[in-house]
Protein backbone atom coordinates (compact mmCIF):
# COMPACT_ATOMS: atom_id res chain seq x y z
CA UNK A 1 0.00 0.00 0.00
CA UNK A 2 1.37 3.40 -0.87
CA UNK A 3 2.29 5.55 1.88
CA UNK A 4 -0.15 9.26 1.68
CA UNK A 5 1.60 12.15 3.37
CA UNK A 6 -0.64 14.80 4.28
CA UNK A 7 0.44 17.53 5.81
CA UNK A 8 -1.29 20.82 7.93
CA UNK A 9 -1.79 22.66 4.90
CA UNK A 10 -4.26 19.79 3.63
CA UNK A 11 -6.96 21.05 6.12
CA UNK A 12 -9.69 23.60 6.20
CA UNK A 13 -11.61 24.48 9.46
CA UNK A 14 -14.71 26.20 9.39
CA UNK A 15 -16.31 27.53 12.80
CA UNK A 16 -19.38 28.74 12.45
CA UNK A 17 -19.81 28.32 8.62
CA UNK A 18 -16.81 30.80 8.19
CA UNK A 19 -13.65 29.46 6.82
CA UNK A 20 -10.46 30.51 8.68
CA UNK A 21 -7.98 28.02 7.11
CA UNK A 22 -5.86 31.55 6.23
CA UNK A 23 -4.94 32.59 9.49
CA UNK A 24 -4.55 29.14 11.59
CA UNK A 25 -1.23 28.03 12.16
CA UNK A 26 -2.02 24.96 14.04
CA UNK A 27 -5.56 23.11 14.38
CA UNK A 28 -5.49 19.36 16.22
CA UNK A 29 -8.96 17.83 17.70
CA UNK A 30 -7.49 15.32 20.49
CA UNK A 31 -10.01 12.99 22.02
CA UNK A 32 -9.18 11.61 25.02
CA UNK A 33 -10.62 8.30 26.45
CA UNK A 34 -11.44 7.97 30.30
CA UNK A 35 -11.32 4.35 31.46
CA UNK A 36 -11.38 2.54 34.55
CA UNK A 37 -8.74 -0.40 35.26
CA UNK A 38 -9.64 -3.11 37.86
CA UNK A 39 -7.36 -5.92 38.84
CA UNK A 40 -9.29 -9.06 39.17
CA UNK A 41 -8.50 -12.42 40.48
CA UNK A 42 -8.21 -13.63 36.56
CA UNK A 43 -6.46 -10.66 35.27
CA UNK A 44 -7.50 -6.62 34.26
CA UNK A 45 -10.66 -6.01 33.37
CA UNK A 46 -11.66 -2.27 31.66
CA UNK A 47 -14.54 -0.32 32.08
CA UNK A 48 -15.20 2.81 29.44
CA UNK A 49 -16.72 5.56 31.32
CA UNK A 50 -16.48 8.39 28.51
CA UNK A 51 -14.46 10.56 26.55
CA UNK A 52 -13.19 14.51 26.38
CA UNK A 53 -12.34 16.06 23.24
CA UNK A 54 -10.62 19.78 22.50
CA UNK A 55 -9.75 21.30 19.16
CA UNK A 56 -6.91 23.39 20.62
CA UNK A 57 -5.78 26.38 17.94
CA UNK A 58 -3.20 28.49 17.01
CA UNK A 59 -3.21 31.17 14.83
CA UNK A 60 -2.38 35.11 13.91
CA UNK A 61 -4.17 37.54 15.55
CA UNK A 62 -6.58 38.77 12.92
CA UNK A 63 -8.69 41.59 15.51
CA UNK A 64 -8.62 43.89 12.87
CA UNK A 65 -9.87 41.56 9.84
CA UNK A 66 -14.02 41.76 8.70
CA UNK A 67 -13.89 37.93 9.27
CA UNK A 68 -11.92 37.71 12.79
CA UNK A 69 -11.74 34.48 13.87
CA UNK A 70 -10.35 36.46 17.49
CA UNK A 71 -13.05 38.86 17.56
CA UNK A 72 -15.57 36.19 16.53
CA UNK A 73 -14.33 33.81 19.76
CA UNK A 74 -14.10 36.69 21.73
CA UNK A 75 -17.89 38.06 20.87
CA UNK A 76 -19.59 34.33 20.88
CA UNK A 77 -17.51 33.74 24.67
CA UNK A 78 -18.75 37.36 26.10
CA UNK A 79 -22.63 37.39 24.95
CA UNK A 80 -23.41 33.23 24.76
CA UNK A 81 -20.19 31.22 26.65
CA UNK A 82 -22.62 27.94 26.61
CA UNK A 83 -23.76 28.25 23.01
CA UNK A 84 -21.64 25.88 21.12
CA UNK A 85 -20.66 26.81 17.64
CA UNK A 86 -20.52 23.76 14.84
CA UNK A 87 -17.11 23.27 13.92
CA UNK A 88 -16.05 21.42 10.86
CA UNK A 89 -12.40 20.06 10.24
CA UNK A 90 -11.68 18.72 6.63
CA UNK A 91 -8.37 16.96 5.26
CA UNK A 92 -7.67 17.15 1.45
CA UNK A 93 -8.53 13.68 1.05
CA UNK A 94 -12.35 14.54 1.99
CA UNK A 95 -12.82 13.01 5.21
CA UNK A 96 -14.16 15.35 7.55
CA UNK A 97 -14.66 15.71 11.00
CA UNK A 98 -18.09 17.46 12.20
CA UNK A 99 -18.32 18.80 15.33
CA UNK A 100 -19.83 21.29 18.07
CA UNK A 101 -17.09 23.51 20.24
CA UNK A 102 -17.86 26.09 23.62
CA UNK A 103 -16.29 29.17 22.66
CA UNK A 104 -13.53 30.69 24.74
CA UNK A 105 -11.60 33.61 25.00
CA UNK A 106 -8.27 33.51 22.82
CA UNK A 107 -4.93 34.81 24.48
CA UNK A 108 -3.45 38.20 23.25
CA UNK A 109 -0.09 38.96 23.42
CA UNK A 110 3.37 39.10 21.23
CA UNK A 111 6.77 38.48 21.29
CA UNK A 112 9.27 41.46 20.10
CA UNK A 113 9.84 40.66 16.20
CA UNK A 114 7.36 38.38 15.99
CA UNK A 115 3.40 38.14 13.95
CA UNK A 116 0.94 38.15 17.28
CA UNK A 117 -0.31 34.58 17.70
CA UNK A 118 -3.42 33.59 19.28
CA UNK A 119 -4.06 30.31 20.93
CA UNK A 120 -7.11 28.63 22.46
CA UNK A 121 -8.50 25.47 23.36
CA UNK A 122 -11.91 24.94 22.97
CA UNK A 123 -14.28 22.36 24.73
CA UNK A 124 -15.52 19.34 22.01
CA UNK A 125 -19.41 19.36 22.75
CA UNK A 126 -21.71 16.07 21.98
CA UNK A 127 -20.62 13.45 19.35
CA UNK A 128 -17.96 13.87 16.64
CA UNK A 129 -19.36 12.76 13.29
CA UNK A 130 -16.21 11.33 10.89
CA UNK A 131 -16.90 10.25 7.15
CA UNK A 132 -15.14 9.87 3.75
Amino acid sequence: MATTILSGRSLVLTIATKDYSDQILTANLTISTDRLTFDTIAGRAYKYIDNNATLDLEFLNDIGETDSLTKALWDATESAPDTVLAAVLTAKTGKTFTFNVLPSWPSQGGTGSDAQKVSVSLQVVGSITESL
